[in-house]
């Protein structure tokens, strides 16, 4: 019997939830509660209708620290670093956001000038501690620090990597009682003072309210009778405890990409595609990553608002383009599309809150792609009058008839998700012929087809449930975590013993955490961060599948990937290994999605036709019924096929496919 386990899913704008028991799969979706998650997370476990009491599993990809640093509501967080470096985080890196931009502003750093404390000490680039700093000196810097009233602390001193005696010290000093403290030397032991400063403080200035939140949610659930230990997705993929989740958030801040990207692996292996393009349009943004051998690209260099975060996180990237986007005209008197959105509440104006600019959802409205008559996600009824009053207010603007300027929306959005999808294929040197597009997200099917032909891609995927992947993918994530340790060299002095006992700490300390959350066996993967001497970058490369790994092995490795993503070898000179990285991986979970019952011909799921605009053309589209279609049944395009959780438009010249998953496979011709 399949894990009865619940995966919660919270969104700009929904919250999507699918639950797995002995009877299968159940989905639901519900307004987003922005004010406080838990509230909508409560919702949506009462709307799916199970049991919470006989959950064996939680799983909760949540946007709280994301949408703290991004609205800048995070903790008031002190930062303590070396004297000489109080300018750290303002100075930062020198490069701009545009380089022929004057006036482009970099973004605020997290933590001011005035909440930053200097420690009289240093440790030199071997490790070795010039200077004396005692215990008297510690107590010295927590009181400056007291003296701020700080609500969150980051420590990050210069090579504390190689030396943590001295921000261990000031942890100590600083005591149990007063705010919680991030040390860099727990958060990311790296090199390169300015990202690990930067991904130490993002830890403290999202800390307490990322515990604050995750306290009450626990308390809810408790008080609804769930039992079960809460999981949260990890921005690297798999999950981990609440409870290390509210101490080292920082590995949150891309939690529902990452539950996307997953869910989209996971629906693409087992339609027999490992490579694949997948992107994620839900109600605020798009979300685009390249998944190879069926797992999602990973990297250590993360962004959020501007502000760099080192820590592993799925190789996503991100456009302000979705359902819920509003649609306004520039001073130049050009369409323009996003990157504000509605949001939840009021939300679109056809949802009737109130809401009184034009989006992306009201034109689907007015060109018949949704029907006026069914509710949004099950729930939430649609009102074409607020709907045609505001595209009418922007068309009036334009010169432009209504319904032309709704058509327009949509192709100014697809020119934005169209982009997104390069930088993660023909950016890359990846081939979109050779790939699969899987398009999912409560808004994603509907634009499958135009971008399809736009990139090339041959085949085209739209999983059973594609609103509500993202939760769908919490359910098939392990228990997972990582462990990383700069250790500089050049790879021809690196002998198998070394990286092998440096591999084989990290392992150990790896699967001492998965053990505290009930994991007692994990696969290892171990990965080197390498490159050539006098590059200001690295690649980071696996090592080798077998026991004694060279660094010339390393090296042989790093030559091969560099030509994979630069598309040049490198210059020959020589190579460096700079970090080790251990991933731990727990046993997957016992996800069995069911199988579909074979089909008895698509017009027995026709619930009838709709007047659509296809491409600026008035298109008599049949529409059917996503859940009375069984494998094999082929649906020919002009199509919509109409989903609880989303909806699906065929173009003329399209074939779509059920297959034995229920995942719609559609093809040109």
């Amino acid at each position: 019997m399949p894990e009865r386990s619940l995966g919660v899913d919270v969104g700009g704008t929904f919250t999507d939830v699918v639950a797995q028991d002995e009877r299968g799969l159940t989905v639901a979706k519900v307004p987003s509660t922005p004010s406080d998650q838990a509230e909508g997370v409560a919702a949506g476990l009462a709307r799916a209708g199970v049991d919470p009491a006989a959950l064996d599993r939680f799983v909760h990809g949540t946007t709280v620290a994301t949408n703290a640093v991004l609205e800048r509501t995070g903790a008031r967080t002190v930062l303590v670093v070396t004297e000489g470096f109080r300018d750290l985080l303002e100075i930062a890196r020198q490069n701009r956001p545009k380089l022929y931009d004057l006036f482009a502003d970099r973004p605020e750093p997290l933590i001011r000038g005035e909440l930053v404390v200097e420690a009289p000490e240093r440790v030199a680039a071997d490790g070795t501690v010039l200077g004396s700093f005692d215990d008297d000196a510690a107590r010295q810097v927590a009181e400056a620090v007291r003296r701020l009233d700080p609500e969150a602390v980051a420590v990050c001193l210069l090579f504390s990597f190689l030396q943590p005696g001295h921000e261990q010290a000031i942890s100590r000093a600083l005591g149990r009682a007063g705010a919680p403290v991030s040390l860099s030397s727990d958060v990311l032991p790296v090199f390169r003072e300015y990202e690990r400063a930067s991904t130490t403080a993002l830890n403290a200035y999202v800390q307490p309210v990322m515990s604050l939140y995750l306290g009450s949610l626990e308390r809810r659930l408790r008080q609804r009778g769930v039992r079960c230990e809460v999981e949260v997705m990890r921005s690297g993929g798999g999950t981990f405890s609440a409870d290390l989740a509210a101490r080292s958030p920082v590995h949150t801040l891309l939690s529902g990409p990452a539950a996307g990207a997953w869910g989209a692996a996971t629906v693409g292996r087992r339609a027999g595609f490992g490579d694949l393009v997948a992107f994620d349009m839900g109600g605020t943004s798009t979300d685009a990553t390249l998944i190879e051998e069926g797992r999602p690209r990973t990297t250590s260099e993360g962004n959020i608002g501007g502000l760099p975060f080192a820590v592993s996180s799925a190789e996503i990237h991100t456009v302000g383009a979705g359902g819920g986007s509003v649609a306004w005209r520039d001073p130049g008197g050009a369409l323009r599309v996003g990157p504000r959105s509605a949001g939840a509440d009021p939300g679109p104006a056809c949802y009737g809150k109130g809401g009184t600019e034009p989006t992306v959802t009201d034109a689907y409205l007015l060109l018949g792609m949704l029907d006026p008559s069914s509710h949004l996600g099950g729930s939430l009824e649609l009102h074409p009058e607020p709907a045609n009053e505001a595209m009418g207010r922007l068309a009036s603007s334009l010169g432009m008839e209504p319904r032309a300027c709704a058509d327009g929306v949509l192709r100014v959005l697809e020119a934005q998700v169209s982009k997104a999808l390069r930088v993660v294929s023909v950016e890359r040197g990846r081939d979109p012929r050779r790939y699969a597009l899987l398009a999912f997200g409560g808004a994603g099917p509907l634009h499958q087809g135009p971008l399809a032909r736009e990139l090339g891609f041959s085949t085209v995927i739209v999983p059973r449930y594609p609103g509500v992947l993202s939760a769908l993918g919490l359910l098939a994530s392990p228990a997972m975590t990582e462990r990383v340790r700069t250790n500089v060299r050049e790879a021809t002095e690196a002998t198998a013993a070394d990286l092998a006992a440096t591999w084989e700490e990290l392992a150990s300390d790896a699967r001492q955490t998965l053990s505290k959350q009930g994991v007692e066996s994990a696969s290892m993967t171990r990965s080197a961060d390498c490159r050539y001497q006098g590059q200001g970058y690295e690649l980071e490369v696996a090592a080798p599948e077998r026991d004694a790994v060279t660094g010339e092995a390393l090296a042989e490795a790093f030559v091969a990937a560099h030509e994979d993503r630069y598309g040049y070898p490198g210059p020959g000179q020589g190579i460096e290994i700079v970090n080790l990285r251990v991933r731990a991986e727990g046993p997957p979970p016992r996800f069995e999605p069911p199988e579909v019952p074979a089909g008895t011909g698509a017009d027995g799921g026709i619930l009838g036709h709709r007047a659509v605009v296809v491409a600026g053309q008035e298109r008599d589209c049949v529409v059917f019924d996503r859940d009375a279609l069984g494998r094999g049944d082929r649906i020919e395009g002009p199509a919509v096929v109409a989903g609880v959780d989303s909806t699906c438009l065929i173009l003329p010249g399209q074939t779509g496919t059920l297959d034995g998953a229920g995942n719609l496979i559609i093809r040109e011709g």
